[in-house]
């Protein structure tokens, strides 16, 4: 168990958030060292520092993407940085539209985040991007019927890009653009099944699950031909994250204020084949209230794994903010 937050794995390489410092390990996370620090305002230091000062003040790193060798774009305190090769400090700084990006996609040849806010007036939201060495960012794709843009992400078999958005039942929906957001297409949607936060890739298929507070949750996989979906496993949450690790498909749902789910535990789900689905682990939701210390979720890193292990950081729930390293031999042996 590591202190910290793990944010992208790369084979051996691995980085890791812990308040303001961004470490690295370059041997699988055995030793780590600084590679950079936030420079923040004196509030910010002080939300830094604690790990629940760091959830009600939604303060530290989010989302790292690597563009280069030891260069990469940063989200953190709802800010955008830049990791530059032989610099140990982040450069930018400029504010992120909307409040924090679900999730930071590296594509062909630049970054992308999608705009998510509150938006009760339901104005338009943007797909951004940046290229990787320009760094300036310009909306490529705005929504005008939906409330927030939940993911972007790369489609590595076909070249795609996909997005989800929610959060009402026609809102809800999975999109793609097949020509780098020259034209978008409505994959699915029109009902809470098709509010999905996550999107996982195989060759055949495209796997999500619903983030639905108030109705019964599941995942689901669509097949890439004729585009049916295959409900494939109930699950008592909604499904905010997921990885992919080798062939090993991973998501974990959320504890959140629900009539409906009223479980107390975030529960990190596998699956082997795609088919069959066991649960792997599960946290138990800490004392602390949402609203204020946010909800029980279990968080994934970014990049490609490192092929043997599910990284994972619970948080708002036991071992919170603390990463665990799992072989994926061992997790065959647990049973839902």
């Amino acid at each position: 168990m590591i202190n910290g937050r793990v944010l992208y794995v790369d084979r051996e390489e691995v980085w890791l958030g812990r308040g303001r410092k961004l470490l690295k390990s370059e041997d699988g996370g055995r030793a780590w060292h600084k590679r950079a620090v936030l420079a923040v305002g004196e509030v910010r230091q002080v939300l830094c520092f604690h790990r629940l000062a760091r959830r009600l003040g939604r303060a530290g790193f989010h989302h790292l993407v690597l563009t280069g060798k030891d260069s990469g774009t940063v989200l953190a305190n709802r800010h955008v940085f830049y990791l530059i090769p032989g610099e140990y400090k982040l450069s930018g700084g400029e504010p992120v539209a909307g409040s924090r990006p679900l999730t930071l996609c590296i594509g062909k040849e630049a970054v992308y985040y999608g705009e998510y806010r509150g938006n009760p007036e339901r104005g338009p939201v943007h797909v951004w991007a940046a290229d990787a060495k320009e760094k300036t960012w310009r909306p490529v794709w705005w929504f005008e019927n939906v409330r927030h843009v939940h993911g972007v992400f790369f489609d590595p078999y076909t070249g795609a890009y996909w997005m989800t958005t929610g959060d009402e039942d026609h809102e809800s929906g999975i999109w793609m653009s097949p020509d780098e957001f020259k034209s978008l297409e409505k994959i699915a949607g029109g009902s809470q099944q098709f509010r999905a936060i996550q999107l996982l890739f195989t060759d055949k298929h495209v796997y999500f699950g619903s983030d639905a507070p108030d109705e019964k949750n599941y995942i689901y996989r669509m097949h890439r031909e004729g585009r049916s979906v295959e409900k494939l496993a109930a699950v008592r949450g909604s499904v905010f994250h997921g990885c992919k690790v080798g062939s090993h498909l991973f998501f974990s749902t959320a504890v959140e204020p629900s009539r409906v789910n009223t479980s107390r535990y975030a529960v990190v789900w596998g699956s082997a084949d795609g088919v069959n689905w066991r649960i792997v682990q599960r946290f138990k939701k800490d004392i602390w209230p949402m609203k204020y210390f946010q909800y029980g979720q279990v968080l994934f890193p970014a990049g490609p794994g490192d092929g043997n292990h599910l990284w994972m950081t619970p948080f708002a729930t036991e071992y919170d903010q603390k990463t665990f390293k799992i072989p994926l031999s061992t997790l065959a042996t647990h049973r839902s």
